[in-house]
């Protein structure tokens, strides 16, 4: 039995550090996951220290008896659990949308990341170097990625117009696994999922199915002057969620634009029945091209945009481009406003 404990506790946060970073390499990393994680931990914790104050078994002390040479072991174990869970914290808090309808969510979030480390610093009194080892594996791991996040983002190869009019928000983009899960994709790596703002929010009150989201059915105009050589309109608009398993339909309704710079740039996930140009058209800066929908591989009505150096999208050659609004513009990541003309 006195082997039991830390051998359950090493395995269970092993399978935790485990699923987070699976979540990590499959491109999942999300708000969500550390929201969930968070409120999870949280929970969890007040019941096991429920448990152990009720079986005698929570350390009482003060930090400052951690201090003793015998209390290496549980001083490790503070220490690392809270360096993770005060990494999950601070992930959450970094990435989670910050709109109007998520003000209060983030301020909760941010209490239950501060009460999660607070809990960590009242151990059971028998404590193990193996949990706490792997949890601050974990916590480096996190703590590496949340500082991809912070540092610049790669200078823009090409400079366009905004194709939107209003205050959009980007959702995924960025350096970091934490910023956007077009990193997993050889093909996406600087793609930018855009949605639109309604006085600083991203749902819109009283309304239902795709026109919850200010982004549903937003006109869309061409950011660079060009050729039009891809324009797909036949996939009907999903409500909500949505995975396709055929990747040449994961973009769903899409428009491609080849620029005299020799790039093209992609619009992805338009509305059904929205195009007003075809293949071989050829537009300006400005010219109308479809509205936002919800079409393909999504999870909401939003804009997925790109800069490529090929024509298509699955070509194992392809790659995307960093990309930037205006002279002065910076190449975008999570959280970053765009305001369109007119």
């Amino acid at each position: 039995m006195r082997l039991l404990y830390p051998i359950t506790t090493t395995l269970l946060t092993g399978l935790a550090v485990v699923l987070l970073g699976s979540l990590r390499f499959v491109g999942l990393y999300s708000h969500q996951a550390f929201a969930l994680a968070v409120i999870v931990g949280l929970v969890w914790a007040v019941m096991s220290r429920a448990w152990l104050g009720w079986r005698g078994r929570l350390y009482r002390r003060f930090p400052w008896e951690w201090s003793k040479p015998e209390n290496g072991a549980l001083r490790l174990q503070v220490l690392a659990r809270g360096a993770l869970w005060l990494a999950l914290g601070g992930a959450a808090v970094y990435i989670f949308p910050r709109t109007a309808d998520f003000t209060w969510l983030n301020a909760a979030l941010a209490l239950l990341a501060l009460l999660r480390v607070g809990a960590s610093a009242f151990p059971a009194m028998t404590a193990s170097r193996g949990p706490s080892v792997v949890a601050a594996l974990g916590a480096a791991m996190l703590l590496v990625d949340l500082l991809g996040a912070i540092v610049p983002t790669a200078a823009p190869v090409v400079r366009l117009a905004p194709p939107f009019s209003g205050e959009w928000i980007v959702l995924q983009a960025g350096r970091s696994p934490m910023q956007s899960h077009h990193l997993v994709a050889y093909n996406q790596v600087y793609a930018v999922d855009f949605v639109r703002l309604n006085e600083g929010k991203v749902f819109v009150e009283g309304a239902e199915g795709n026109a919850m989201l200010a982004s549903w059915e937003a006109p869309l105009v061409a950011p660079v002057s060009g050729r039009i050589v891809v324009a797909r309109d036949t996939m009907e608009d999903s409500v909500g969620l949505n995975l396709v398993a055929d990747q040449e339909k994961a973009v769903g309704n899409v428009i491609v634009i080849a620029t005299d710079g020799g790039h093209f740039v992609v619009l992805a996930h338009l509305r059904h029945g929205s195009l007003r140009v075809a293949e071989g058209d050829v537009v300006a800066v400005g010219q109308a091209l479809a509205k936002a929908g919800n079409s393909g591989n999504t999870t909401l009505s939003h804009l997925h945009m790109q800069v490529q150096t090929h024509v298509d999208l699955w070509d194992p050659d392809n790659r995307s481009v960093p990309f930037a609004f205006g002279a002065e513009g910076r190449t975008l990541r999570r959280n970053d406003r765009v305001g369109g003309g007119g």
